[in-house]
């Protein structure tokens, strides 16, 4: 019995703006955001009949992940049965791209057992596929694909899109509040919605740009999600608390919670702030420094 493990970090988007084109490799957004030390690590185990779980449960429909292995297949010849084990500390459909963390480390993961030879981009090609194919995403994989913190210059897979680092202190660390999922399909399929993600997001991207500091956008995540109106009163109530502790708290793309940022020294401040409103799972993580790998034994 062979197996292997890949893991790929999560990834919150602060603003983004929609860009669709008839080739899926170049289809996607434009936006900014970081990955999160917490993600999805995925194990795959040569035996039998291709039944995926989460967190130990079985997944009955998974259809991301079966998109992806059905990609993988077609793309590689490679047809042996497998069983697929996701494991993740992140609350899934609530903005932190667990679906294309799941697709990503899956590819990953699958290459290695088969020894396909597959180059890491074509490895997050496939998973962008699958998140396409299923609606669950538009450039969380090219996200996940890079560490850090980091805005997107050109959309699409891995290796057709292009995304810039940014500039951030060793330590940054993600503060999180998370009341639940949101349907992110629903809203994005609402006209007025997509105009204004798509009006504002470009905006806050070319701004961000000039001016890369991680404070600055919070600022402009923050704008984004009132300009947008995708606050709701309930995240708008809990956005005023936090300010009133020095915390700018921009909403999750798209989940119903908000996060910040702060260096290493203000995580504690930050994670009390938060807990005080008493709503919510609080946690917090460092970034991510590395993007999607393969993890092996010691």
């Amino acid at each position: 019995m062979q197996s292997s493990r890949a893991f790929s970090p999560g990834h919150v988007t602060g603003f983004f703006s929609i860009r669709p084109h008839a080739d899926p490799l170049h289809h996607g957004s434009l936006g900014a955001g970081f990955s999160v030390g917490m993600g999805v690590t995925t194990t795959v185990t040569s035996r039998g009949s291709d039944k995926v779980t989460l967190n130990g449960e079985p997944l009955n429909d998974a259809p991301v992940s079966r998109a992806l292995l059905r990609l993988f297949r077609s793309r590689t010849g490679w047809k042996p049965p497998v069983t697929i084990a996701h494991e993740t500390d992140l609350p899934v459909g609530c903005g932190f791209g667990t679906s294309g963390a799941a697709a990503l480390s899956l590819a990953l993961a699958l290459n290695e057992l088969a020894n396909t030879g597959l180059s890491q981009d074509v490895c997050g090609e496939l998973a962008h596929l699958a998140e396409l194919e299923c609606g669950t995403g538009l450039g969380t994989v090219l996200g996940e694909s890079h560490g850090g913190f980091k805005a997107s210059l050109k959309p699409g897979a891995p290796g057709t899109g292009v995304v810039q680092p940014l500039p951030s202190p060793e330590g940054l660390t993600s503060v999180f509040v998370v009341l639940g999922p949101l349907a992110t399909s629903a809203m994005l399929k609402n006209p007025a919605i997509r105009d204004a993600v798509n009006r504002e997001g470009e905006v806050l991207r070319i701004a961000l740009l000039k001016d890369p500091r991680w404070s600055e956008f919070l600022r402009l995540s923050e704008r984004f999600g009132r300009q947008t109106k995708l606050v709701g009163p309930q995240l708008a109530e809990i956005q005023k608390k936090l300010a009133l502790s020095g915390l700018m708290a921009p909403m999750l793309m798209f989940g119903n919670g908000l996060f910040t940022l702060v260096e290493r020294v203000g995580t504690a401040a930050a994670v009390a702030a938060f807990s005080q409103i008493g709503e919510g799972r609080v946690f917090s993580c460092e970034l991510d420094p590395k993007g999607g790998r393969l993890l092996h034994e010691n």
